[in-house]
């Protein structure tokens, strides 16, 4: 299973699953990384494999809907493609989280992102034509597996203040999805 991640410069990069934080656990980031940025993302998972898939097809091939945030290393991203690649397959900094077993089938609402009390971001609603745009475009490169992650970011990435103990929680459609801490 890997985490196909359409980038807001629109650029695709596979994260292994190792960075697929399932349970929402604390993140403590290596002593290595000083500084964090996030960026929220649309997911689906992929329900069976593929590659080229036309747009027209794309909602065959993916069965959930969910949001989540994804955590980047700035501090060893030093412009190049393969430093950014690199920093990408830090351990569990991608914080996905599926929609509950009775949930399945229905597309989440919208989504609030936390850290403490400051509001991070707000996205309503979600277009399904460029999660099929984004699985047409992907699988012009990589041959996608049940399973896969197919996560969209839906803005640039942005810092992330980490002195001490950061809360970050997220609601989908009033529903809260994911809540954890980045402890330093």
């Amino acid at each position: 299973m890997n985490i196909v991640v359409k980038t807001a410069d629109n650029r695709y990069i596979v994260r292994p699953d190792t960075t697929w934080e399932r349970d929402s656990e604390d993140f403590y980031p290596p002593e290595f990384v000083t500084d964090l940025s996030w960026s929220p993302v649309l997911f689906v998972r992929i329900s069976k494999p593929g590659r080229s898939v036309g747009a027209k097809f794309a909602e065959r091939y993916y069965d959930q809907v969910g949001y989540g945030v994804l955590l980047y290393p700035e501090n060893l991203i030093d412009g190049s493609e393969t430093a950014f690649a690199a920093a990408s397959c830090l351990d569990h900094t991608s914080f996905l989280q599926l929609p509950a077993a009775d949930r399945i089938g229905l597309a989440p609402i919208s989504l609030d992102l936390k850290a403490g009390e400051t509001a991070l971001f707000h996205h309503e609603g979600f277009d399904a034509s460029l999660i099929a745009a984004s699985i047409e475009e992907a699988t012009r490169y990589i041959y996608i597996r049940s399973g896969d992650l197919l996560a969209i970011e839906l803005q640039a990435r942005k810092p992330l203040d980490v002195e001490g103990t950061l809360v970050v929680t997220g609601d989908c459609a009033g529903v809260p999805s994911f809540k954890f801490q980045i402890i330093r």
